[in-house]
């Protein structure tokens, strides 16, 4: 008797205040950022990091101060932390995900320059310029133990 390892998933993560409307849509939707140019397509990201995407913490300013928040923060804040996984099969990564969004080389260099600041591998990264749907995904929310949880598959 065999036991099969546990398939590798790429995760979405996400605060449990934008959970209702991916499931009220039906997708994970491809996003710009403020910073994204006009010639870049938006993308679903998504990543192989197993703890937390580093990367998709949204920094906070608290008395003047801008900082990444900590798990707790974010949990508190944005109503839990989810993620939604999907094999990275069905996504593009590398040099493939940067020539479907129109990534140009110097922008990679700021944006692996930001992923390494905040302790993200952008080797980890992968994404969609295509709604993702949200049926596709195995869905995670991070406990009070810090322990992901499936909620849903």
């Amino acid at each position: 008797m065999s036991l099969k390892p546990p398939a590798v998933l790429a995760w979405h993560y996400t605060l449990g205040i934008h959970l209702l409307p991916i499931l009220e849509s039906g997708h994970l939707l491809p996003m710009d950022t403020p910073d994204t140019p006009a010639s870049e397509s938006p993308l679903v990201w998504f990543s192989l990091n197993t703890r937390y995407e580093p990367s998709a913490a949204k920094s906070l300013v608290l008395d003047g101060v801008t900082q990444a928040p900590t798990l707790a923060v974010m949990r508190q804040l944005g109503n839990g932390i989810y993620r939604l996984g999907l094999t990275p099969r069905q996504l593009l990564t590398g040099q493939a995900l940067r020539r479907q969004a129109r990534i140009g080389k110097e922008r990679w260099v700021a944006i692996s320059a930001q992923a390494q600041a905040c302790g993200a591998n952008t080797g980890e990264w992968y994404g969609s310029v295509n709604p993702v749907p949200a049926a596709d995904c195995v869905i995670e929310v991070l406990n009070a133990q810090d322990q992901w949880v499936r909620v849903a598959s």
